[in-house]
Order: structure tokens, then C-alpha cells, then sequence
């Protein structure tokens, strides 16, 4: 193992050993497919890995145990097969007390451990990497900006191929391609592409329906760059567009761009959510803003911190959080404006560097 990715990884290890300690847990069983990623850096379909209070496992088969070696010496690698897996190898160790993550677990694999185990202590484990996880480190925000950076890429692309006759599957397919094209791994989530009357749905799926004169073409999008998301939303026009069009994305715009000069560290997520919400209230669309204004991003497209009207969170310093408000009058249309930024002490770092003022194609 590199000496640089080692020592990441050891400060990752020893903030999560802090929180067993905290909770009195002797083994922690890592089952979230991120957070076991998050603290090994090893990519499979097929590991778990083993948390104990001075020695790591990672357990995995044939098929990966060469590439499994990479993470050696933090881990010792463990080959489990049909005869010997995850279940005699918690048998063997026989922990006094096992940290679960009981959010993931399957009731099947938690009963198989118990049965093996009968006297250990089951203990929640639930948000302890993640915990971790939410502050990024200097490596984490580069490949964040790196995702954030195809998005801007693939929508600089999609502006010249947007047109009447186009259909919304067609687009979606075409910004999915080019951000393939430009060194995604894959797709942060499925791509939204809502035009017309659709744009009202705020996660609407992209169908065969065809772009015309007078729509709004709302697009939400993002990559994973070496296992990390982004995530942007861009509304364009086609074609001549009413007053009433340009009122409300002027409004949109005013309350996105407003939330992004004040969001700073210390700030709450309802404080945050507000910014945007009270602009949209105000001016009397409150009740067609019916989403959280935005959320943490990072090897999962939805985690914390997020910002909404309840969130108690305090937002620190290199958290991520996505500042996206919308108004969407059902049956008519609807806008959202989407970036992805950085917290910092004064302001936000805005990853997203595509336009925002209104762009009729």
C-alpha cells in the first residue's frame, strides 16, 4: 500500500476506533457498501471488512484476493469461500461485543452472526463512518471538483443539441454519453429531463416526449469521478417564453443565488434552507417549493449534511451541500437551479461554473 493512501486511511481507521471506544464496541462489522470503500480504498462486488481495536480484516474471495493484497499491511486479507465466510470467521474471533450497521444488515445475515455468537453484544454502529465521512479531506474535494467539472462539460454540450423534435430521453442520453466520454466511472444517480408541462414533476423520468417551441427543459445530472458524485440542475428555455416563465425563474434565480452568498460555516440547515425559502415565499410560491433546499454529496449522491426546514445540523467547514431551490406550478411548468459547493469559514467554493441566467436556445 502507498505510503500517502496508507496514512489516509489510518486517520480514517482511527477516528472510527475513537467511536467504538465511545459506544464500548470490541469488533465493528463495516456492511455499507460506502463506508466499507471509505475505509479500505478497495473496489469490489464482493469484501467485508473488519474493524478491531488494533487490527483490521478484509475478507473476500478468489476472484479479488490478488487485487485484495493492495491493502496490506492496514488489513489482513481473509479468503472466504462457500465452506468458510463472514459467519466463521465472527465464530473464530468470538467478540465480547460487535458494532452492526442494523441500517444495512440483512435480518438473514444478522441471524446467522447471532446463532454463532450467542453470548456478544450487538451494538448499533449506524452513523459512525459516516460521521467520518461527512468533512471532506483535500483528496475527497478534488475528485468531487474533477465530477462537478464533466457535468459542466456534458451541459456546455447538450446546449447546441437541445431543439424542437428532440426528445427528453434522447437528451438525457446524450449528457449521460459525454460525461462517459469525458472519464465518468458512472452516473450519480439517473438523469432527470423534464420539458413543457413535465418540468413541473421535480424528479421526473425522461420519456419519448418531444421538446417544442415555448418549454422549459429542466436537466439534473451528475458522474462519479474515482468513486465520487456531483450533482447539477440547469433550466433552459426553448424558443420564445412567456412572462410569467421568465418571472418565476427570475425568482428562482434570485433565491439561488442569494443562498449561495450567505451559506458559511456555523450555519444550521433549517438557516440555510431558509435563505431560499423565504424568497419564495415571499413572493407567494412558497407551497410550490415542496423539497429540501439541498444536501451533502459525496461517495453517495444523498448523504448528510442536508439543509431543510427542520435540520438542526451545523454546517462546518469543507462539508459539501447542494443549493437547489424550484418552483413548479403543476400542469403549467417548473425551475430548478442546482450547484454543488464546498463550505468554508466565509462562503462557499461553487463547483459548478454553468451558466444560471436564463438561456432561451
Amino acid at each position: 500500500m502507498e505510503r500517502e493512501k496508507e496514512n489516509i486511511l489510518k486517520r480514517r481507521i482511527s477516528g472510527v476506533r475513537k467511536s467504538m471506544e465511545e459506544h464500548g464496541i470490541e469488533m465493528f462489522l463495516v456492511s455499507k457498501e460506502e463506508n466499507r470503500n471509505y475505509l479500505s480504498m478497495f473496489y469490489s462486488t464482493s469484501f467485508d471488512i473488519v474493524i478491531g481495536r488494533e487490527k483490521n480484516w478484509l475478507l473476500t474471495d478468489f476472484r479479488y484476493l490478488e487485487a485484495a493484497e493492495e491493502s496490506k499491511p492496514l488489513f489482513e486479507v481473509v479468503q472466504v469461500s462457500g465452506e468458510y465466510g463472514l459467519t466463521e470467521f465472527l465464530k473464530e474471533k468470538n467478540p465480547q461485543s460487535l458494532g452492526i450497521e442494523r441500517s444495512v444488515i440483512t435480518v438473514k445475515e444478522y441471524d446467522g452472526i447471532r446463532e454463532v455468537i450467542p453470548s456478544c453484544d450487538f451494538i448499533s454502529a449506524d452513523g459512525i463512518v459516516e460521521k467520518s465521512r461527512v468533512i471532506k479531506d483535500d483528496g475527497e474535494l478534488e475528485k468531487i471538483r474533477q465530477a462537478a467539472k464533466i457535468a459542466d462539460i456534458a451541459f456546455s454540450y447538450i446546449l447546441d443539441r437541445i431543439r424542437p423534435g428532440v426528445s427528453e430521453r434522447e437528451i438525457a442520453w446524450l449528457l449521460e454519453r459525454k460525461m462517459r466520454e469525458e472519464g465518468a466511472s458512472a452516473l450519480s444517480f439517473d438523469t432527470i429531463c423534464a420539458s413543457g408541462v413535465r418540468s413541473s414533476m421535480p424528479h421526473a423520468h425522461p420519456t419519448d416526449a418531444l421538446i417544442e417551441n415555448g418549454d422549459f427543459v429542466t436537466m439534473d445530472f451528475g458522474c462519479v469521478f474515482e468513486g465520487y458524485c456531483s450533482d447539477m440542475t440547469r433550466t433552459v428555455a426553448v424558443g420564445s417564453v412567456s412572462d410569467e416563465q421568465k418571472e418565476i425563474y427570475r425568482i428562482v434565480l434570485e433565491a439561488q443565488r442569494h443562498t449561495c452568498d450567505v451559506i458559511r460555516a456555523g450555519m444550521t440547515g433549517r438557516q440555510i434552507d431558509a435563505a431560499a425559502r423565504d424568497i419564495i415565499a415571499a413572493a407567494g410560491f412558497g407551497q410550490c417549493f415542496g423539497h429540501a433546499l439541498g444536501h451533502g454529496v459525496g461517495l453517495e449522491i444523498h448523504e448528510a449534511p442536508t439543509a431543510n426546514p427542520r435540520s438542526t445540523e451545523i454546517f462546518e467547514k469543507n462539508m459539501m451541500i447542494t443549493v437547489e431551490p424550484g418552483i413548479y406550478i403543476p400542469k403549467k411548468f417548473g425551475v430548478r437551479i442546482e450547484d454543488l459547493s464546498i463550505v468554508g469559514d466565509t462562503g462557499i467554493i461553487n463547483l459548478v461554473n454553468s451558466e444560471k441566467e436564463l438561456i432561451i436556445l
